[in-house]
């Protein structure tokens, strides 16, 4: 079979890292995209955009033809303009794996989240965008093909948001944290995610496969803040910097009135959920051990500044 894949999203910061990845190791990459600015950043990338107006199986499946797999990474995290996740993510993924089964492609590779495993557990997991992702991954499951299903923590690396974000906080003298910062998170190298993507279109499956995509270490947000002051500082650039707390009950109060910071409910949940795993998998995935925290923050670091 040809190595050529199929990425929904491919202009995203996934999808463009995956995409870059994919041509620099001569696979053809079909990136499935909505509009013009984001057909040339798959062009930018190295691969071949197809542009659809929607996202149904009629629509995606030119771009499916001759595919090892479809990489689907399209959706949304919060409900915005009239943007439903049942409409977008669910849905999306319906029609994906239709349009996978007509042109005749064996594998999906989906990105759910790490929360999927804790709803009803946990309140931060909870939630309707974590049941979307749940409902998604049982729809995909259900379609008779093989579903590799990559459930991330943060993904970080040149072009991602969150490390950037801190810059800027440490370049105003004032980081500003919801709570103590107890919460924890597990960052991963978007370059070891790429990787790992590529590396699960081509492994043996019996049928499906979960790979709980994390980084190396677990730590707690205020630890996290820690070490990319400490990579910033180690950078030459701004690291001093205070912090001010604000409490989880008025963070949650200004999400569900409009956004904390540009946060709607569910995505503070996601900040908030306290989701660590085991990174086995992915390591097996990629049959190496994963990039060092401290790697991945000063990688993101540098694509920051580059992008200035």
């Amino acid at each position: 079979m040809t190595d050529r894949i199929a990425v929904t999203g491919a202009n995203g910061f996934v999808g463009r890292h995956l995409t870059t990845l994919a041509a620099a190791q001569r696979w053809e990459v079909a990136g499935v995209v909505r509009s013009e600015k984001a057909e040339a950043a798959v062009r930018d990338a190295g691969g071949r955009p197809y542009r659809v107006e929607t996202y149904d199986a009629a629509s995606l499946r030119p771009a499916l033809e001759g595919a090892r797999a479809v990489v689907h990474l399209a959706g949304i995290s919060a409900e915005r303009g009239g943007a439903t996740y049942a409409s977008v993510n669910v849905e999306g993924a319906r029609q994906v794996a239709k349009a996978a089964r007509d042109a005749g492609v064996p594998r999906v590779v989906f990105f759910s989240g790490l929360g999927v495993a804790r709803y009803g557990q946990h309140p931060r997991c909870t939630n309707r965008y974590f049941l979307a992702k749940l409902e998604s991954e049982i729809e995909l499951y259900r379609s008779g093909l093989e579903v590799v299903c990559c459930r991330p923590s943060y993904i970080i690396g040149p072009g991602s948001e969150l490390v950037p974000q801190l810059l800027q906080e440490f370049q105003a003298g004032e980081v500003e944290r919801v709570g103590d910062g107890s919460y924890r998170l597990q960052p991963v190298a978007v370059k070891d995610v790429a990787e790992m993507v590529l590396a699960s279109t081509r492994r043996e499956l019996t049928r499906h496969l979960v790979i709980d995509t994390v980084g190396p270490e677990p730590l707690t947000y205020a630890a996290f803040i820690d070490r990319v002051a400490a990579a910033a500082r180690r950078m030459d650039l701004p690291s001093d910097h205070r912090i001010r707390e604000v409490p989880i009950e008025d963070a949650d109060r200004q999400a569900a009135a409009g956004g904390y910071r540009g946060l709607l409910p569910d995505e503070l949940d996601v900040l908030l959920c306290d989701e660590v795993a085991s990174p086995q998998g992915i390591e097996a995935a990629l049959g190496r051990f994963l990039t060092p925290l401290d790697e991945a923050i000063e990688a993101a670091i540098r694509g920051s500044r580059a992008r200035r």
